[in-house]
């Protein structure tokens, strides 16, 4: 009778979960600060005090050590910073008044770094029911080495967050007086194999993609080459109008690997 009374109960606040106390899992890594906006994992204090900030359409995450009964989660996508070593992992999580991160693990097998996100039950929900809800959530790693280069300029550390409406481009036949664009940023997606190159570019009706190219040298390195020129025979004069652009490459390797895990669903296997 009370198990029929504590069905009832839960059906009545809506699909609702008990939250089990379970042994923690994992501890946090370790990396130096990106940019004000984007403290990479490392420390942390625990339980959530505000809500987490939202930052490219995905709630920023922190390390909650708190956190138990830790998982390892889907990845959704990566961005990569121009420097090419601050990664931003984004994944599907629970609702964050009762699941935290744990940790982002980062392990580099053959040059390529090997990506799991641990995600569990904040240490102040143990026990409680939380209402289940999917959530776009976001984390920052710093690399020790860069994954990616740009073959026009050395950029900066940090990360910046990638314009949601980039135009998509092709080379074109034709381009006149071309010139090397220092790359913006990088969107990879979660199997590691389609990479999005975004740089600064002039209006379509005059410039256009002159080039676009990534090798990847011995060490694994995988350099980035962007050119735009004018378009020929210009019936009018160029506004100087910066666009945002973005190239797609399909690589034959992945620069990036997300863990697989065995049936459990907690423990990540090796690449």
């Amino acid at each position: 009778m009370t198990l029929i009374l504590l069905c009832i109960a839960l059906a009545l606040g809506g699909c609702r979960a008990l939250i089990g106390d379970q042994p923690d899992n994992g501890s946090n890594v370790d990396g130096a600060p990106a940019n004000p906006g984007d403290d990479p994992i490392g420390g942390g204090g625990g339980g959530r005090v505000d809500p987490p900030p939202v930052i490219g359409g995905a709630l920023r995450e922190e390390p909650d050590p708190t956190v138990v009964d830790a998982r390892g989660q889907s990845v959704d996508h990566f961005d990569i910073g121009a420097d090419g070593r601050t990664l931003v992992v984004y994944w599907w999580g629970g609702n964050t008044a009762c699941f935290g991160l744990k940790e982002v693990m980062v392990e580099v097998q053959r040059g390529t770094p090997i990506i799991t996100v641990l995600e569990g039950v904040r240490g102040d929900h143990v026990g409680m029911a939380c209402t289940a809800e999917a959530v776009l959530k976001s984390a920052v790693v710093t690399l020790d080495e860069p994954i990616v280069a740009d073959a026009a300029a050395d950029a900066p550390p940090g990360h910046l967050e990638l314009p949601a409406d980039g135009l998509k481009v092709e080379p074109v036949a034709g381009v006149q007086r071309s010139t090397l664009h220092a790359v913006s940023g990088y969107r990879l997606s979660a199997d590691g194999l389609t990479l999005s190159a975004y740089y600064v570019g002039g209006t379509e009706d005059c410039y256009a993609l002159a080039g676009a190219t990534a090798e990847r040298d011995d060490e694994g390195l995988l350099t980035i080459s962007i050119s735009e020129g004018q378009l020929p025979e210009l019936p009018v004069a160029c506004p100087d109008i910066g666009v945002s652009k973005f190239v797609d490459f399909q690589l034959d390797d992945p620069l990036v690997v997300v863990a697989a895990f065995d049936s459990g669903g907690d423990a990540p296997q090796d690449y």
